[in-house]
């Protein structure tokens, strides 16, 4: 009997990265899993719809695949179809064969079978209720790390967002689920690097002790290091900050999506945080500890004012974070920014984010500088052979998103090993240098 093969295209987030790892687990145990998909009997696409270029990536991806493996099932995932249900319900594209929301995962196996049979299949959101992790998930991140998605959905409801439209509103997995599941991922890959993903982290079973307890627990297992994305700030806590700090395990790293820092701005985006409270996290991590901040900031949102930039070029200069990512704003159906008054001009918005972003560049290459001469704890991620050196990531450093460290070294170096490496010079914004030991675990 001929093998089935199917192949998979992830699109946008790392949350979407874990539910299609989850996938290939469920899919591995029934079919052959392929990357070219010209040989393959079915495509899944995992789409994302949270912006409408990343909406056109997915409709494009749809349609390259339909054009290049004519003979393919297609079937689509993920947040197009629960954005958008009338391209399912109206077939607004006729060369996919099925769609699934991101609780109906687990039948994903049944659903291959079914359009293989010359089926249509439609699965729409019957629950809220996290999909389980697959007991055979497969990592496409180097094996050393990966990502464990803590809750689905969003309770936020900032006014740009279309999230809570798509994903509903804030479910927590089970704490025992999420420790199942890093167990296995430290007892299959050898995992030592856990990165805590949700829509918004500092939220999960907030009704009790929530992060803490899920801390407390995946400290207790033997992983190396314990990442945390997407704290709200509103959310992180002096308590939390402390946790970080004193603890072995847990990176002296947090993400905090902070959109703007101008009072004004942040009403308008339905933010719960305000300048004054922005203030406090971080002179809070400024004078008590050594916690690197990332963040992500939009400009150009309705109504923002000039010295409303000013205001957030003003907060940049003094906080100085080592990592931040901007965005201009997009106007995305649905969202009450959608029809809000005070819609700027493209031009605006381009000039405005060019404007952060050559700040925080420059902010970035000063601290970068500073660490010449100096010696940087790194794990190795993988090789650049164009380059001939090894690739990784420090402590303050998220092993994808962040800048990178390059680094030689004259005795053998494997991935996910811990290296002392003299930085020597920057390129761009990446270290540059040299391993001159090799650290253990011990």
């Amino acid at each position: 009997m001929k093998q089935i093969k199917v192949g998979i295209i992830s699109l946008g987030c790392d949350k979407n990265r874990v539910d299609c790892e989850n996938m290939i687990g469920f899919l591995s145990q029934a079919f052959s899993i392929v990357t070219d998909a010209s040989e393959a009997d079915v495509v899944i696409i995992n789409t994302c719809a949270f912006i409408e270029s990343a909406t056109n990536e997915s409709i494009e991806a749809v349609m390259d695949i339909a054009a290049t493996a004519p003979e393919a099932k297609i079937i689509v995932t993920g947040c197009l179809p629960m954005r958008y249900p009338s391209i399912a319900e109206q077939n607004l594209m006729p060369e996919v064969s099925a769609y699934l929301d991101n609780h109906h995962y687990t039948d994903i196996v049944e659903t291959v079978y079914n359009v293989l049979k010359g089926e249509r299949v439609i699965r729409k959101n019957s629950t809220l209720h996290p999909v389980e992790a697959s007991k055979d998930r497969v990592l496409t991140t180097p094996l050393h790390y990966a990502y464990l998605k803590i809750a689905e959905g969003c309770n936020n409801g900032c006014a740009y967002c279309a999230i809570p439209g798509i994903r509903g509103r804030y479910v927590s997995t089970p704490l025992e689920e999420l420790v199942e599941e890093a167990e296995r991922l430290i007892e299959q890959y050898g995992t030592q690097e856990l990165i805590l993903v949700a829509q918004d982290v500092t939220r999960y079973n907030h009704e009790g002790r929530g992060l803490m307890d899920l801390l407390d627990a995946l400290e207790a297992l033997p992983v190396r290091t314990i990442r945390l994305m997407y704290c709200y700030p509103e959310m992180v806590t002096t308590e939390l900050l402390d946790r970080i700090e004193k603890s072995d395990k847990i990176a002296k790293y947090i993400d905090i999506p902070m959109q703007h820092a101008a009072d004004s701005v942040l009403r308008r985006m339905r933010r719960r945080s305000t300048h004054a409270s922005l203030v406090r996290v971080l002179d809070y991590i400024r004078q008590n500890t050594h916690i690197a901040v990332r963040s992500t900031f939009m400009v150009g949102f309705p109504g923002e004012r000039e010295e409303d930039v000013d205001e957030l070029c003003a907060f940049l200069r003094k906080y100085r974070l080592e990592y931040a990512g901007f965005f201009p704003f997009y106007r995305e159906e649905g969202t009450p920014a959608y029809e809000m008054d005070g819609q700027l001009p493209k031009k605006v918005k381009l000039s405005r984010l060019k404007r952060v972003e050559t700040l925080q560049s420059a902010i970035m290459r000063e601290q970068a500088e500073a660490r010449i001469g100096k010696d940087v704890t790194v794990t190795c991620d993988t090789i650049d052979y164009d380059r001939g050196c090894f690739v990784g990531h420090a402590e303050f450093m998220h092993p994808e998103i962040d800048n990178k460290v390059y680094f030689t070294a004259d005795s053998p170096v494997e991935t996910g090993g811990i290296y002392r490496v003299h930085i020597n010079k920057v390129d761009h914004l990446d270290l540059v240098g040299k391993a001159i030991e090799e650290i253990t675990n011990d």
